[in-house]
């Protein structure tokens, strides 16, 4: 029996495989699967968001400023090469099979 579509509450409460975290940045990397030909397949999105304290209370934005774009390329590298070994440790399809 085919498995239902995730619900978009369902993705947006999915945990990140893995979150680099640099001076307040930090790159959150999702893991997702789809069917492409008819065979399982993994692939990985990323979100970005900048965390600051407002009173005693954590707050996340999507927004950068100037300093951050720094920061940004240092947190985008190493998310990059995660995802390079994440795809990596994937198995071929012939060592699939």
């Amino acid at each position: 029996m085919p498995s239902a579509p995730v619900k978009e509450a369902d993705a947006a409460s999915q945990k990140p495989v893995k979150t680099i975290r640099v001076r307040g940045i930090s790159a959150s990397i999702f893991a997702n699967k789809a069917k492409t030909d008819g065979k399982d397949i993994t692939f990985h999105k990323l979100k970005l968001q900048r965390a600051y304290k407002n009173g005693e209370e954590w707050k996340h934005t999507e927004s950068f400023g100037r300093d951050d774009v720094p920061v940004l390329q240092l947190v985008l590298q190493r998310a990059w090469e995660a995802m390079l070994e994440m795809k990596n440790a994937q198995p071929t399809e012939e060592e699939a099979e």
